[in-house]
């Protein structure tokens, strides 16, 4: 097996233009780079890369998920559809977790048809009040992230840099991501 460190010399730290489309649906478009992050419970981040913003989230899934175990124990790798693929699904089951993806329907009727009656499943769990599967409650938790990212940008600085180079905008995030760990961390005991 590759080490972490062999892995990310395959992902770009360059400058790129980045393109998502957000929840409604709208794209948005950034020139600069990104941070992959993995957060545990109490939405404490655990591990943080920083690469282009044209590398793909998925190309970043196995060096990440390696680092966090080894850094920690944990049972769940919980990720959204843009890291559904069979590699990454087998690579966490080889660190002997369970990989809960959502599905990418790659422009596949019969994929499409599947998740619109899971999607039915949770209304109909919601509405009848009955226990959710644990899978569907697992999978409910990768907000973490998101509110992780939340707090970088909006709490911590992180939202704009106006450093140039890559090694000084991966030290102020990392800093950020420091910031978060000791203010989730002090949440939790106080």
């Amino acid at each position: 097996m590759q080490t972490v460190e062999e892995m990310l010399t395959l992902v770009s730290t360059n400058c790129g233009v980045g393109v998502k489309q957000n929840s409604k649906g709208n794209r948005e478009v950034w020139i600069g780079g990104k941070l992959h992050i993995s957060a545990v419970d109490g939405d404490i981040p655990i591990t943080a890369f920083y690469s282009g913003a044209n590398v793909h989230d998925s190309s970043v899934a196995l060096p990440l998920m390696l680092e966090t175990s080894n850094r920690i124990n944990y049972l769940f790798d919980l990720q959204d559809a843009g890291y559904d693929a069979d590699i990454i699904r087998e690579f966490s089951i080889k660190l002997k977790h369970r990989p809960i993806i959502d599905i990418n329907p790659k422009n596949s009727k019969a994929l499409k048809e599947k998740i619109l009656l899971i999607k039915e499943e949770k209304i109909k769990f919601k509405w009848l009040n009955l226990e959710q599967s644990s899978d569907i409650h697992h999978y409910n938790q990768r907000s973490m992230v998101e509110r992780v990212n939340k707090y970088l940008k909006d709490d911590f600085g992180c939202n704009t840099i106006y450093y140039q180079g890559a090694d000084k905008v991966a030290s102020v995030l990392a800093f950020g991501v420091l910031s978060v760990c000791i203010h989730q961390s002090l949440k939790l005991v106080t």
